[in-house]
């Protein structure tokens, strides 16, 4: 079976249980906030396409701060911490742009090459959640016109770390995290300053 039907054949199945690295590269690594959502919404599955010919991970390796990844995996797979290795579906040779349509409970965009417009496709697989790292001369996503708004309290919740912050700016993550306008937006309702979240999610893309 060509990778493009086993991706597509995988996520039709299985997509609405699955964390989806769109364009992951052919190597799987810094997954430590990839890990963070995928326990905190009980996905199951971590799924990597990229048109490269091969994709590889090594477990624990492809972790930044090994030893906190190392112990989420052991209380989310009671104990057994290398299950996570099983769960990794990687579809090499796919070209992310022949996935329109198929589902993915979260979607990570991580390093995007310039002139990659994925708003539709992502928009299309239907996400809780969008997110992308390592902004610094890669595509932006922009999503609110699909449905999306960009969340800060969200990050806060799921305690992402920066990815890879320039010193020269102050405080920079490094990374936007989207979510869609009909998931989980309690944080934002219950917080004291939750028209100054509002305002920031209605006008800040």
């Amino acid at each position: 079976m060509a990778m493009k039907s086993a991706a597509r054949a995988f996520l039709q199945q299985h997509g609405h249980t699955s964390l989806v690295s769109l364009g992951c590269g052919p190597e799987l690594n810094r997954l430590d906030n990839h890990l963070l959502l995928l326990t905190a919404l009980k996905l199951t599955y971590y799924v990597g396409v990229d048109c490269v010919p091969a994709i590889t991970v090594q477990v624990p390796d492809c972790f930044h701060d090994r030893g906190k990844m190392v112990a989420l995996l052991q209380n989310y797979y009671q104990g057994d911490p290398l299950r996570f290795r099983d769960l990794i579906k990687v579809f090499p040779s796919t070209w992310v742009e022949e996935l329109g349509g198929v589902q993915g409970a979260v979607v990570i965009c991580q390093r995007v090459w310039p002139g990659c417009r994925w708003e539709r496709l992502i928009a299309s697989m239907n996400p809780r959640l969008v997110l992308q790292e390592d902004l610094h001369g890669c595509e932006r996503q922009q999503l609110r016109e699909h449905g999306y708004v960009r969340t800060w309290l969200k990050i806060r919740t799921y305690g992402l770390e920066p990815f890879r912050p320039w010193r020269i700016f102050p405080g920079e993550r490094n990374l936007i995290l989207w979510r869609r306008k009909d998931f989980d937006g309690e944080e934002v309702q219950n917080s004291r300053g939750r028209l100054l979240w509002r305002f920031c999610e209605r006008f800040i893309g």
